[in-house]
């Protein structure tokens, strides 16, 4: 059987509502997405990373890097649909997995990447993977900017909320913090982006939710990963301090 090939999309678009300009925002004299590019690059079991964006800035500060950038059309909002239109005219290979890593996560742990595509590679059956991580704090496990995952004795997923979930009305704190990185069967992730949005995706604003509303399982890989994604500026302020503290 010949190896799977795997391909890690980065979608990172220059506009966002709650930080502007964020992917380009500086952390010790590099953007914000070269660190996230940085920690995919990593990861042992990706055959390429390559950042898919609608910003010739963003594609010029990737190309500067050293990076691989792809331009895609600045009407599409969602990083699923991103990373489906970069997947699908990826020239160097044909990919057998799609990942999908959100631009703004720059301390993403390249074993999170790996767990998310060994989950594929060892399960025929699955079509989409994703990680989670025990909190560590109340102040994150009560915020909204970080997303909590509930699963079934198996570990596929059975929802997703930024409200807590589960509620505690019995004393519980194992609550799971989802990852912002999601694995694909390539022509799972083309069949995905076609469907339409669906009510719970668009309460929560949670596009992994469209699968599951849709019917399709997507398997969750627990391990104990620090991550912090950049939402907001005080999110950007102590990813910041973080990296640059450890230059000290």
């Amino acid at each position: 059987m010949s190896k799977k090939k795997v391909l890690c999309v980065i979608p990172a678009r220059l506009g966002s509502t709650r930080l502007p300009l964020k992917m380009l925002k500086s952390i010790d004299g590099k953007p914000l997405i070269y660190y996230t590019w940085k920690q995919a690059m990593k990861a042992k079991l990706p055959d390429a990373v390559v950042v898919a964006t609608d910003s010739k800035e963003i594609m010029e500060a990737v190309t500067k890097f050293g990076g691989t950038a792809m331009m895609s059309p600045s009407t599409i909002k969602c990083g699923s649909d991103r990373t489906a239109y970069v997947a699908k005219r990826f020239k160097a290979f044909k990919p057998d997995i799609v990942i999908n890593l959100q631009g703004d996560e720059p301390l993403i742990p390249p074993a999170a990447i790996d767990k998310t595509i060994d989950l594929l590679l060892k399960d025929s059956k699955l079509v989409m993977s994703t990680v989670g991580t025990p909190f560590i704090n109340d102040a994150d496990r009560l915020s909204p900017n970080f997303v909590k995952v509930v699963t079934d004795k198996n570990g596929m997923a059975l929802y997703f909320c930024r409200s807590l979930m589960p509620y505690p009305r019995t004393p519980f704190n194992k609550h799971i913090k989802h990852l912002g990185l999601y694995g694909y069967r390539a022509d799972f992730l083309q069949k995905y982006v076609t469907l339409k949005q669906t009510p719970l995706e668009k309460i929560e604003l949670l596009e992994q939710l469209r699968a599951l509303e849709n019917g399709y399982g997507i398997k969750v890989g627990i391990g104990k990963y620090h991550q912090l994604e950049v939402n907001t500026q005080d999110e950007f302020d102590r990813v910041k301090a973080l990296i640059e503290g450890k230059k000290k």
